[in-house]
């Protein structure tokens, strides 16, 4: 069986699982991104994206959090609040039985085959004010990436600049930083809201609204949620959303390293490292 394949019946697997904890925890979610944008166009998987992307507005993101101990045997939710080696600003939820190594920059980060869990947060009623804001944050996520990340940079004085910034100390406490830019508007129930880490920028600030109640959503073999009002939502996006992009433009994660049956922290105690060759095994 080919490795995009395996891929994604563990992620579909692992959705249902969340789908179902999701439900028994009155938790509220959302396919957002390239997720939401294959439910509507494929049914199911974009076919050449081998990732998934929930959305969770920030008071049941929270909720998600606390009751991390709760999620089934044979998975975990991860977050920088409770790993110092964690070094993302949102939630993975990782199939600890397995083994999933991607490039970051000249890095690699090692862990299992996850899905990603975004904050929904809240960012004012003001659009332009949003828009500043997203801005603002989105420097600050380029500062703490360089912090974390290394190698050479498109210039020398970008490569230069992430250097210094990497001499700064590691610490969970520059994910915060980024989240303090919007932190007099928490729990407001602000007309507009913002999906911090979200690739798209500015264009992921939507009306609260758009995403409104979750929507049930044909995703292969069963329904999973999505934003109320994907055409509005994925329009802002992506433009024509329906058409596909040319083959140069498509394309998943930089994979290093698969292993379906290496759970990851038996990987890490091995003391193997990262291997530049995709394996499946």
């Amino acid at each position: 069986m080919e490795k995009d394949k395996m891929v994604k019946e563990h992620l579909l697997k692992m959705a249902k699982m969340f789908h179902n904890f999701c439900i028994e925890h009155d938790i509220k979610y959302y396919m957002i991104g390239g997720t939401l944008l294959g439910a509507v166009r494929h049914k199911g998987f974009i076919p050449w994206d081998d990732d998934m992307d929930f959305g969770v507005m920030r008071e049941d993101y929270e909720k998600l959090k606390k009751i991390h101990n709760e999620i089934p045997e044979g998975y975990s939710l991860n977050f920088y609040e409770i790993n110092r080696d964690f070094q993302y600003g949102f939630c993975k939820l990782y199939d600890e039985n397995t083994t999933y190594i991607e490039r970051l920059y000249d890095d690699a980060a090692v862990g299992g085959v996850y899905i990603d869990i975004f904050p929904i947060d809240d960012i004012g009623d003001d659009l332009l004010k949003a828009q500043k804001l997203a801005k603002k944050i989105d420097f600050r996520k380029k500062i703490v990436a360089s912090i974390y990340a290394k190698g050479k940079r498109s210039s020398t004085i970008k490569t230069v600049g992430v250097k210094l910034l990497s001499l700064l100390p590691k610490s969970t406490a520059w994910f915060s930083w980024v989240y303090n830019c919007i932190e007099k508007y928490k729990g407001t129930q602000s007309k507009y809201v913002l999906n911090v880490y979200g690739i798209y920028k500015e264009k992921e600030i939507a009306e609260r609204r758009v995403l409104g109640t979750p929507k049930l959503y044909d995703f292969e073999d069963t329904q999973l949620y999505g934003v109320e009002n994907a055409d509005e939502y994925l329009t802002k996006i992506y433009g024509d959303y329906m058409t596909p992009p040319p083959e140069d433009k498509r394309g998943g994660h930089s994979i290093s390293y698969i292993d379906f049956n290496m759970p990851y922290k038996k990987y890490r105690k091995s003391g193997k490292q990262p291997e530049n060759q995709e394996r499946c095994n």
